[in-house]
């Protein structure tokens, strides 16, 4: 900027200097020596003069120029400072504005994140429960108690076949038999367990018949198959207090008297448990 100031001011003295040619006419060589003809000046003619305003217009159009020229110039290097000051004054906004932008941005870049951890999450527990869902609302074929198989057990047992009339027994508890049953069918378990000296297994089902069942006609052989299982595995007072309990809740005439048998032949032998 200061380099075209310099070449306009020398352009400007460059041509005054020129104008000023025009004015004041060169030196004579030529001039004569008399004292007298020192001061004669002969005047242009016309035409010299004619051209050299013609020559004066144009430098002075030509000054003009150079002084709007100039003038303009200033004139926008105000407006450069100008807009130097406001730049100076925005940057600060702009730096502080692209700060804001970039940690909102990264807070959503985090929350975007933990949207899409949260759906993934949410669309797994759909497809659990979904599957859940089918899982429960699948048809199943309706489980029919079969009497065939009931008899076939009682058969089984008395023919000796335990480990068979165990596996039918087992098999009816699953088909949702009826309720008189039930504690007929625990006996039949309890029972083929007794035979099979499964005694852990067998007192279950007579202790289940006992708890849940006490209403049933099972109910006191129940108590009889505890003591005697009790007396074989050595446990002769636990046997005696079963078998006197039975005997206190006013068991049928004919279990009274099976009761009462066991409990003299317990007490007359203490070592039943190892015969």
């Amino acid at each position: 900027m200061k380099s075209i100031i310099k070449i306009l001011l020398i352009l400007i003295f460059s041509i005054l200097l020129t104008a000023c040619g025009g004015y004041l006419p060169s030196a004579s060589s030529n001039w004569s020596q008399n004292p007298e003809e020192m001061h004669v000046w002969d005047p242009p003619d016309e035409e010299t003069l004619a051209k050299r305003r013609a020559y004066q217009r144009h430098l002075d159009n030509l000054t003009g120029e150079i002084e709007r020229l100039f003038l303009n110039h200033s004139a926008l290097i105000q407006q450069e400072l100008a807009m130097n000051d406001n730049t100076n004054r925005i940057d600060p906004k702009i730096r502080e504005m692209e700060k804001d932008f970039g940690n909102r941005i990264d807070k959503e870049h985090k929350r975007n994140k933990k949207m899409e951890e949260d759906l993934n999450d949410a669309r797994a527990k759909y497809e659990q429960e979904n599957k859940r869902f089918q899982k429960l609302t699948e048809v199943k074929p309706p489980v029919i108690f079969s009497s065939t198989d009931y008899n076939s057990a009682i058969n089984g047992f008395k023919d000796g076949k335990y480990e068979f009339s165990l596996k039918l027994f087992n098999k009816l508890l699953k088909q949702n038999p009826p309720k008189f049953l039930e504690d007929n069918i625990h006996f039949g378990i309890g029972a083929s367990y007794f035979r099979l000296k499964k005694y852990p297994q067998a007192k279950k089902h007579f202790q289940k018949i006992l708890d849940e069942f006490q209403m049933g006609d099972k109910r006191f052989i129940s108590y009889v198959m505890l003591g005697a299982i009790h007396n074989v595995q050595g446990e002769k007072s636990r046997a005696l207090f079963l078998l006197e309990q039975a005997l206190n809740n006013n068991p049928p005439p004919k279990i009274k008297a099976m009761i009462t048998r066991l409990l003299s032949e317990i007490g007359e032998e203490p070592n039943y448990a190892t015969n």
